[in-house]
């Protein structure tokens, strides 16, 4: 038979024959046995790389890529470059800390007005992601939670969440109580966020951490508090319940916001705490920076729509 393409009209039918035969196979048991090679490879060392896939899809921002290593935050917008707020966004208030908690909730709900969905322990999160519930919220609703990576993988492509959270000193971590321990004591919030809980953690897991806060997170800091909070309002476009205004948000900060720890970062505490939690030192400044680029970039909802209007001469 005359060569085409480089290969005989048998070979061509052969190729076709084993490629169809992979299609029917990665579609009939892909789903199933993906967490299987995944969990092997990552007890390879390999499992960062590996993508994450779910009912045969890449999830996230980037469905058709296989920069899939920052899954499962690729449900999470981008706060900055996602913008205007998407009708389908679902908000979700991430929070580690008792009196973050506390006043996240009573601003979102007194002053606010907002619906909030709490979901506190696995259970309650796992039922979310069955029934899909974020397919049913609006952005009048606020998901709550302090265990992040979980909460993530409730929400999809068709309603991602957009996340905003408080950041405070490692010094000042002061964890509610459904936070879970790690069998390393050292870099808690840079463990927990690239879901590395044991062993040695380096720049790498850092630079995941890092991305959640930069990428992924509307920054509220403790020591701007009020300041932190009122962005969020202007972001979301929400308005104040009738009759309530900034004296809200005011008061409620006064009450529930405790002093910020201070230790002289010339004494010998703070350098053997530094040395211990030079990674979570690092988030902190990260979280630090992004704050005040945020003045500019996480601009109010009303701005956002504004400028995603066509122009005269894009309508012509």
């Amino acid at each position: 038979a005359a060569a085409y393409g480089g290969y005989d009209r048998k070979t061509r039918q052969r190729i076709c024959q084993v490629s169809l035969a992979t299609i029917v196979f990665l579609y009939c048991f892909g789903p199933s046995l993906f967490p299987k090679v995944k969990k092997l490879l990552k007890s390879q060392n390999f499992g960062d790389f590996v993508p994450s896939v779910k009912d045969g899809q890449f999830m996230g921002r980037y469905p058709n890529s296989l920069l899939t290593l920052f899954y499962p935050y690729t449900l999470l917008r981008d706060i900055v470059l996602d913008q205007p707020i998407a009708e389908s966004d679902v908000p979700f208030f991430w929070y580690v800390h008792k009196s973050d908690y506390e006043i996240g909730k009573k601003v979102l709900t007194d002053c606010y007005g907002l619906t909030l969905v709490e979901l506190k322990d696995y259970d309650s999160i796992e039922k979310a992601r069955r029934m899909n519930i974020v397919s049913s919220l609006s952005r009048q609703h606020v998901v709550v939670s302090p265990h992040i990576r979980e909460v993530c993988e409730i929400f999809t492509m068709d309603n991602f969440g957009r996340m905003f959270a408080f950041f405070r000193h490692p010094l000042d971590y002061e964890l509610v109580p459904e936070m879970p321990t790690f069998p390393d004591k050292d870099n808690y919030l840079t463990r927990l966020l690239s879901d590395v809980h044991e062993g040695p953690i380096e720049f790498k897991q850092l630079g995941i951490a890092k991305k959640v806060v930069y990428v992924t997170t509307l920054v509220g800091k403790i020591d701007r508090m009020v300041d932190s909070i009122i962005r969020w309002r202007q972001y979301w476009g929400w308005p104040f319940v009738p009759g309530k205004g900034e004296s809200c948000v005011v008061d409620i900060v006064d009450k529930y916001n405790p002093e910020e720890t201070y230790i002289d970062h010339e004494s010998e505490e703070w350098k053997e705490f530094y040395a211990k939690n030079p990674l979570d030192c690092q988030l902190f400044e990260q979280s630090d920076a992004s704050w005040r680029g945020q003045i500019q970039t996480a601009i109010p909802y009303e701005t956002q729509l504004k400028r995603a209007e066509p122009s005269e001469d894009e309508e012509d």
